[in-house]
Order: C-alpha cells, then sequence, then structure tokens
C-alpha cells in the first residue's frame, strides 16, 4: 500500500501517482520566475515529513530555497538569511 499520493490538474485533465516509505514523492509547480517543490518522505520515528521549498521556475536556472519542514501537524519555517 502506497504511503504517499500526489495529484495534480491541468489542461489536459488531472493525474495522481503514489509514492511508498521507500520511495517518498516529489512535486514540482512553477511558473516563468518562481515556482514551488515539495518532497515527502517518511522517517521512522517522526513518521512522515514533507519538505517546502522556493524555485526559481522553468524561465530560470537558479538555487533552490528551503522554506520550512511539515512534520505531523507541525509546520518550522526555515530562516533564509
Amino acid at each position: 500500500m502506497a504511503q504517499f499520493k500526489a495529484e495534480i490538474q491541468g489542461g489536459r485533465g488531472s493525474v495522481s501517482r503514489l509514492g511508498h516509505k521507500t520511495t517518498g514523492i516529489s512535486s514540482h509547480t512553477c511558473g516563468w520566475e518562481s515556482g514551488i517543490k515539495v518532497e515527502g518522505h517518511f522517517d521512522e520515528e517522526l513518521g512522515d515529513i514533507f519538505l517546502v521549498w522556493q524555485t526559481s521556475g522553468s524561465g530560470f536556472k537558479g538555487r533552490s530555497t528551503l522554506l520550512g519542514k511539515l512534520v505531523g501537524n507541525s509546520f518550522h519555517a526555515q530562516e533564509n538569511t
């Protein structure tokens, strides 16, 4: 049984993908200048963990910035200085 499920809706309908405890799951949604990436993985002690990243989008090559981490029902924002 899958641990994770991702769903996306676009111009040609909707699709979903499954991820397992061993593989995790990742999604990236972006415009030309900015985007967001979410990576999910399973930790034996903490359970499901999701990392949220700001990306540079599809029109630019740039680095991603970690915005925070969701562990259970608690979001921990990353201090970016």
